[in-house]
């Protein structure tokens, strides 16, 4: 029945959905579009000193993607969702593989206009539309992945140098770093205070899992938490248990709670030093939403006094082999279940086993443990070393059996998964950590400066774990390439759709270069079976990425236009803000 009026609602319906989000893609992808590759131009991002009351202004210069991106302004709602979600799903490119979000962008804006057209005309189901397409990114990555070679310290050279936009000297300083500590340093990018760079080195393991609330930050110029001299507790069960939450509460309240508590009270001359607080990190697997109202008075404690409380909890921890290792090296002992309570009663009379009494006793010691979002370090855990200083023998044992069990598995043709494991578990064993403190004349050039040696050292360790391939966007479009010449492939319309879409992100990059060649050299870099390399013009095979990079952002774009492309309306906060009633769908 047609409808006489309309009625006003906070209904989006999906044609005006459409529209809004192909034109919200546009809008992101034409912002990166010119700072794309390493002749693209800067994008000058301003702001006010004091926003609430709009004065001053600063101004930074970039040509990060995700930068430019974060930084955009929307003025209507399914606009700003749409920007929220980019900016989301390329955060994992910007970890996991360092560049790659002015890529992702612009591909799931192409992408995304055909998934429309597809929709409209030939009234396809998009859940039918996007499992198809789900099933072509994993078969282009499983061919990309395939493809890759073991990083080489050349490569690492190489890489670095695509990464800094040709800094050599930048490059030339991690370079001698790796070069020092090996391909599997793990470096961590700060600015300096002064106008030179600065190197620091240390010895500790890495886990990669980061804290569990922000609330633990106290260094806000990285947002990282940092405690000295930690007391470290390691839960090998999740505490969801009635016993492994008094632990867990016991630990606390002996630790923070009751110090805090008595802090102010006046105390005799033999009671001062004691109830003060120790500085407290707690690792465990999962913890029990149970548990929260008393984690959550301690977080809200640590809101209102930022910075005095010394406290990491590091939860939802998959990586049970690094626990492990974790545990050997600060001296610290398991805290477990039990299923017969008459064996935990024997392992508690034989002091193998904690009790409530003495489970604030359960820990081991290291220098220093710093976390942030994404990884927690151990700096000289206790037992790495001797009282002299030097290498203990429980790490040597460890660190010979590592190597040799690497062997084995080699040798043997054991599982990659299997040998990678090995590999990082030898790796955080080996232990070195490197601060770079980027060096400049300006607060801004040093910011600049950071991004881009992120960028660098986060491919080099993904090139180091999991291979190193072609960069520029070429191993994914080559791969395409590929595909679509075998016969049984070459009418495949997902496939021929993600080869056009690299097409034009490779015109994208070229064209602000060549702006009359780009097409030859797209065609070209086929030939040579490798980019161009932009600064050199040469097909000289040095533009390397991790192989991992074409993959995470064809897995990023996967995510961004499934999300927006199962949407089927949009319901607004409240009807006042609906702008849309005068969009055109016809």
């Amino acid at each position: 029945m047609q409808r006489e009026i309309k009625l006003r609602t906070n209904i989006i319906d999906q044609k005006v959905a459409r529209k809004i989000q192909q034109e919200a893609l546009h809008v992101i992808a034409d912002s990166v579009k010119m700072s794309f590759g390493p002749k693209g131009s800067m994008t000058a991002i301003t702001d006010y000193m004091n926003r609430e009351r709009e004065q001053g202004i600063t101004i930074k210069h970039t040509k990060d993607g995700h930068t430019i991106i974060n930084s955009i302004e929307f003025l209507n709602p399914i606009e700003r969702s749409v920007q929220d979600l980019v900016v989301d799903m390329t955060r994992y490119i910007v970890k996991t593989v360092g560049d790659g979000t002015t890529s992702a962008a612009i591909l799931s804006s192409l992408i995304f206009d055909e998934f429309c057209n597809m929709e409209f005309d030939a009234n396809l189901c998009p859940s039918d539309i996007i499992q198809e397409f789900s099933k072509r990114v994993k078969l282009v990555n499983d061919l990309i992945i395939s493809k890759g070679r073991e990083c080489t310290l050349e490569d690492i050279y190489n890489i670095c140098l695509i990464a800094t936009n040709d800094n050599k000297e930048l490059t030339d300083t991690l370079y001698e770093v790796y070069k020092k500590f090996g391909k599997e340093v793990y470096i961590n990018i700060e600015t300096s205070p002064r106008e030179i760079n600065i190197v620091k080195e240390y010895d500790g393991m890495t886990l990669e899992t980061g804290f569990s609330n922000i609330a633990f930050i106290n260094d806000k110029s990285n947002n990282s938490a940092r405690v000295q001299n930690p007391h470290i507790y390691i839960f090998q069960d999740p505490i969801d248990t009635p016993e492994m939450i008094s632990f867990f509460n016991t630990i606390i309240d002996k630790n923070i709670m009751n110090p805090l508590k008595n802090m102010n009270k006046p105390k005799t001359p033999q009671q001062n030093g004691m109830d003060q607080l120790v500085p407290t990190v707690i690792l465990c697997k999962k913890i029990t939403p149970d548990i929260s109202s008393y984690l959550e008075t301690l977080i809200q404690l640590m809101h209102s006094n930022p910075g005095v409380i010394p406290f990491i909890l590091v939860s939802d921890i998959h990586q049970e082999y690094m626990l492990e290792d974790i545990l050997l090296m600060t001296g610290s002992k398991w805290i477990k279940k039990y299923l017969d309570p008459e064996v935990q009663k024997n392992d508690q009379e034989q002091g193998l086993a904690p009790t409530l009494e003495n489970i604030h006793e359960w820990y081991g010691t290291a220098d220093e443990v710093r976390s942030d979002k994404y990884k927690t370090q151990f700096i000289r855990p206790k037992d790495m070393f001797n009282a002299d200083g030097t290498y203990s023998d429980k790490y040597n044992m460890m660190l010979n059996y590592l190597n040799s069990q690497i062997d084995k598995a080699t040798n043997e043709g054991a599982g990659v998964n299997e040998v990678a494991t090995l590999k990082r578990r030898y790796n955080s064993f080996k232990g070195n950590m490197v601060d770079f403190l980027v060096g400049g004349i300006t607060l801004s050039d040093r910011e600049a400066l950071k991004a881009a040696l992120e960028d660098a050292v986060y491919n080099v360790r993904s090139a180091v774990a999991n291979g190193v391939g072609y960069g520029s966007n070429f191993m994914a479009y080559s791969t395409l390439k590929e595909l679509l010449s075998h016969e049984d492939r070459a009418h495949d319309i997902y496939l021929q759709m993600l080869c056009h879409a690299y097409f034009e992100l490779l015109a994208c990059l070229y064209k602000n270069s060549f702006p009359t060649r780009y097409e030859d050299i797209i065609k070209e870099s086929l030939i040579h079976n490798c980019p161009l390399n932009i600064r050199t013009e040469e097909y000289d095979h040095k533009v390397l990425s991790s192989i991992k990079s074409d993959v995470v952002i064809l897995e990023t774009i996967n995510k961004i236009v499934t999300m927006m492309y199962i949407t089927n309306q949009y319901l607004l906060p409240n009807v006042a803000i609906n702008a849309y009633d005068n969009i055109k769908t016809e």
